[in-house]
């Protein structure tokens, strides 16, 4: 029976680590360790983890100064016993069954890198799917795609499940030296995400939303922080150029597509809270985007949308719409 360590980086997570906790504690796979890496947390995260501990020896307490989560992740790979790792958010949840349905078609197809997909929940949300969910009457279809075809997945295919780490089975000697650029506070786990489907490893992917993932009261200030969307710019603008320069058009339109579409959502939100220092920096940066010669190859119809939402953002009446679209069309984390 392999082993899994399921890594949770954890930072002042007191309401929600227990919780996250107990949905790995009650998985029907029972070889875990569970890792749990406080990163300088100045609650009582510690302390519930401490508890749980008491019940459960699985458990393992890892701390560490305040250095951000990719440092909280490549502690935890570091110290992984488990043939495969699993990630985790510190609150998030998973369904009792994900790990053991995972870990079964790693082993049953030898594959690099498992992984379902996953349901936005709030607070209330998330109590009635760990209430309701049980083990049974839980039938799956599973995608295998080619190795060759890995990376166009991360590109193409399932990209929404791919641009973040969480909820990823991965055989541990796929990782070899691979860690998380500690540089980095947003996008990280696309980049390393990124850097793994290179590797072209065979993954297998199920779209059941056996894993949880929290909308928190405070992710809209996530928005806000312009230092968090320049460093999701510099990921994708990576991505991009490298796809582009190995001549792979397709996916660097398609990162092309992602850069506008994270400016254009953040100058909105930069309108509505009357920041006009930010404002213009977006604004002159996506006047500087247009002139980029991957931008230029996006279709016609493509770029007259943007450069319309760009100017519509400026008009009340369309920033509300904006706002509506914000709220039904999110794509990505």
């Amino acid at each position: 029976m392999k082993k899994v360590s399921v890594i949770i980086p954890m930072y002042n997570a007191e309401p929600y680590i227990r919780q996250c906790i107990q949905s790995v504690i009650l998985q029907t796979w029972s070889n875990l360790e569970i890792l749990v890496i406080d990163d300088g947390s100045t609650d009582r995260s510690i302390e519930v983890c401490e508890d749980l501990s008491r019940i459960d020896d699985r458990i393992r307490i890892l701390t560490q100064n305040n250095q951000g989560v990719s440092a909280a992740r490549n502690r935890g790979i570091e110290a992984a016993a488990g043939e495969y790792i699993f990630f985790l958010d510190s609150d998030d949840a998973i369904h009792p069954i994900l790990i053991e349905e995972l870990i079964r078609r790693a082993e049953r197809f030898q594959a690099g890198l498992v992984f379902c997909s996953y349901v936005r929940v709030n607070d209330r949300q998330m109590e009635e799917r760990l209430c309701k969910d049980s083990v049974k009457d839980k039938r799956s279809q599973w995608i295998i795609p080619e190795r060759r075809e890995s990376e166009a997945c991360f590109h193409i295919k399932l990209e929404r499940e791919l641009m973040c780490v969480w909820g990823k089975l991965i055989f541990r000697d796929n990782i070899k030296g691979q860690r998380f650029c500690q540089g980095l506070k947003s996008a990280e786990d696309t980049m390393f995400m990124y850097e793994f489907c290179r590797k072209q490893v065979k993954m297998v992917y199920t779209d059941m939303e056996w894993y949880y993932y929290r909308i928190r009261s405070n992710s809209l200030s996530h928005s806000n922080d312009i230092g968090m969307i320049r460093q999701k710019l510099k990921v994708y603008e990576r991505i991009r150029n490298q796809e582009y320069k190995a001549g792979h058009r397709e996916w660097a339109l398609k990162w092309e597509k992602v850069i506008v579409w994270t400016i254009l959502s953040a100058y909105l939100v930069m309108k509505n809270n009357k920041d006009q220092e930010n404002s213009r920096y977006l604004k002159k940066r996506m006047l500087l985007e247009m002139k980029n010669p991957v931008y230029r190859e996006l279709p016609g119809g493509t770029k007259g949308l943007f450069f319309s939402l760009l100017i519509g953002c400026s008009i009340s009446p369309i920033r509300v719409m904006w706002v509506v679209k914000q709220k039904i069309c999110r794509t990505y984390v």
